[in-house]
């Protein structure tokens, strides 16, 4: 599942989510992926007990975990922001920057968040834009809203939100959408 004008509508739940395109904000549909590594296409993007990593899919569980929602508008073109939340239980988590631990990512229960000023600010540190990557511009990376100037990337087979400039970064700044690993709903 290439991200394309002609790849035409993904599967989506319609549980919806606030995004914000073009400052305005909608209720989305959700679509389901997950996230693979251009470089090391046998490892997914993948949420272990809050811990964001990049790994091989060993197990069901591993499949579940590698499991996302992305709520933006589209994974037919790029352009669009979004959040990358868990796709199967437990709900309400989203990849978050940690900017106190080194810009590492976490996953964040942001829904359980009542303060709206923070809940705004984990947000927007969650936010990322959709776009082509630029060492192969038809796979995806994700661009923070919050720090433009870093992007989803893995190191160390650990994930985090860093500039990016040598081939070596941008490569593995650049990910491979696949369907869903974990197809069912929560």
């Amino acid at each position: 599942m290439q991200p394309n004008a002609e790849s035409g509508a993904r599967t989506a739940d319609h549980s919806g989510i606030p995004v914000t395109h073009h400052g305005r904000t909608d209720v989305m549909a959700v679509l389901k992926l997950s996230l693979f590594s251009n470089n090391l296409p046998d490892f997914f993007i993948i949420d272990r007990d809050g811990v964001v990593d990049i790994a091989k899919i060993e197990t069901e569980e591993d499949r579940r975990d590698a499991t996302f929602q992305w709520t933006g508008p589209s994974l037919a073109t790029f352009g669009g922001t979004g959040m990358l939340v868990r796709a199967v239980a437990p709900p309400g988590f989203c990849l978050h920057i940690a900017t106190f631990d080194d810009f590492r990512i976490e996953s964040k229960f942001y829904t359980g968040i009542t303060d709206p000023q923070v809940k705004a600010q984990v947000i927007k540190e969650s936010t990322f834009v959709f776009q082509a990557a630029e060492i192969d511009p038809n796979q995806a990376s994700f661009r923070s809203v919050a720090f433009p100037d870093r992007f989803l990337r893995h190191r160390d087979f650990t994930l985090f939100a860093e500039p990016v400039t040598t081939p070596s970064e941008l490569q593995s700044a650049c990910f491979r959408i696949a369907p869903p690993l974990h197809p069912e709903e929560f």
